[in-house]
């Protein structure tokens, strides 16, 4: 009976102890499974400002005189970046497809015209669903000059994604170039998540920082021809035996719309249901270029906005002259290298050839102008009457306006080597002559200064004998009384 109570304890213990052990381990593991989703959650969650403008995407109230309908927008002065006008520019927003500006900029700075471009797999089926694209196949292949109509008339998705391949490896790697590239323009409040502006939580910009992007990249003549072209048609290919016929999607430049707007050069269009209408346009007119963006508007309000923008922009200047060449004189020094040395040669006066007259808006306070030099305090010679010494600058706001040529007014050429020799030679025996004479007259110094110790000890001496060689005195006797 003992043994039998013994062995049910046992057993009821042994039984505790599993469903006790088994419990922990269940608890063990949906704790870990809990964990892990919730540090994928994490991962997966959009960066502050994302979530900024999710939270808040309706842009405060401002002064708005133009009665824009875009919530957000800027007119740039593309030479100088001056903001002439704006709306909430500052505002993060979504980019939809005029992120393509600067897809197309980093393919231009990155391939060839020429350079074959091959849609992969993950070019033609990762580009989101609706999304635009121009109905290239798998390992499909056209010019990058062709791409880019693409991208710029047509706002091929999947051109966008290839293009990212070609140039980074992958689209990842393209994208951190992207969002590199843009710091370095001064984009400081974007980021991009892919190349095309598809919706993506994490995939922002502003109406300034487009307006920096684009001034960037009507720098460059081959975007200016993409964006500035009505339509293309892209050839056979490897694949398709049909051509593909291309229409700029900008009605701006469209001669047959009621947008149309005869000083538009150019832009680039986006629509997202999350981004609304956005534009970037490029005009000229004169001398006056100007670079307009608009953001979150309603259907061809990005149109009537843009158009509004760019007739206030091109009345908003006036033609004033801000430098007269006879006002300014100054100097720079000559120079020339021979064994390492710099060597000073003389003066160079420095004027300008002619006065300064631009066109700038008329908020410009003409007193605040600051002028830079760009001439260094020296100059290496030959310097000849005529030559061009650089620039001085007209600074407004910290964006130059103007800047006229400075030119030298005399000539200074470099010495000839053997002449340098020669003068080092004279100039090294004049050394060696000045320390031969400063020695010399030490030893002169030092030899009177021994004669004068000499005499004095032969003085001594002679001093010294006579006392002791003096002959004695003889004694007087005394008187006795």
């Amino acid at each position: 009976m003992n043994i039998y109570k013994i062995t049910k304890k046992i057993t009821c213990f042994i039984l505790l102890y599993t469903i006790l052990i088994l419990n922990t381990s269940l608890f063990y593991t949906f704790a870990t499974e809990l964990e892990n989703t919730e540090t994928t959650t994490t991962d997966n969650k959009a960066p502050d400002d994302a979530q900024d403008i999710q939270n808040d995407n309706i842009p405060p109230k401002v002064e708005d005189k133009l009665g824009l309908n875009s919530k957000c927008a800027v007119l740039m002065d593309a030479k100088t970046g001056l903001i002439l006008y704006d709306k909430n520019k500052d505002f993060k927003s979504y980019p939809a497809s005029t992120t393509k500006i600067l897809t197309a900029l980093l393919a231009i700075e990155n391939t060839k015209p020429t350079d074959i471009l091959t849609h992969s797999h993950n070019a033609i089926y990762n580009i989101g669903p609706g999304s635009s694209h121009i109905g290239m196949r798998e390992k499909e292949q056209i010019t990058m000059d062709d791409a880019l109509y693409g991208v710029l008339l047509a706002s091929a998705n999947e051109v966008c994604m290839a293009i990212g391949e070609k140039v980074s490896g992958n689209v990842d790697a393209f994208v951190d170039l992207m969002n590199k590239r843009a710091q370095q323009i001064g984009a400081k409040n974007t980021h991009f998540a892919n190349p095309h502006g598809f919706h993506d939580p994490n995939h922002y910009t502003t109406a300034y920082d487009l307006a920096l992007i684009m001034q960037q990249a009507i720098k460059n003549p081959d975007f200016v021809k993409y964006i500035s072209t009505p339509r293309h048609t892209i050839p056979e290919t490897n694949i398709v035996n049909e051509k593909r016929m291309l229409n700029n999607s900008n009605k701006l430049i469209l001669t047959t719309s009621p947008f149309y707007y005869q000083y538009c050069v150019g832009g680039k269009t986006g629509f997202t249901d999350e981004a609304g209408h956005t534009l970037v346009s490029y005009a000229k007119k004169g001398d006056i270029e100007l670079i307009a963006v608009v953001m979150k508007a309603e259907g061809t309000n990005s149109y009537t906005d843009s158009i509004k923008l760019f007739e206030f922009g091109f009345s908003d200047y006036d033609n004033v002259e801000i430098f007269q060449k006879d006002s300014y004189k100054n100097k720079t020094l000559a120079y020339q290298t021979f064994k390492d040395k710099e060597i000073d040669l003389g003066d160079i006066t420095m004027s300008a050839q002619s006065n300064l007259s631009v066109n700038i808006p008329k908020n410009v306070d003409i007193q605040k102008i600051e002028r830079v030099c760009t001439v260094p305090t020296k100059v290496k010679a030959p310097i000849k009457e005529g030559d061009n010494l650089g620039s001085l600058d007209f600074i407004y706001d910290g964006k130059k306006i103007g800047s006229v040529d400075l030119y030298a007014e005399n000539t200074i050429m470099p010495i000839s080597e053997a002449k340098l020799q020669l003068k080092e030679d004279i100039l090294l025996g004049l050394k060696i002559l000045k320390y031969v004479i400063i020695v010399i007259v030490v030893i002169i110094i030092l030899i009177f200064i021994l004669r004068a110790i000499l005499k004095s000890i032969n003085r001594k001496k002679r001093r010294k004998y006579y006392y002791n060689n003096k002959p004695l005195k003889p004694m007087k006797k005394r008187k006795r009384r």
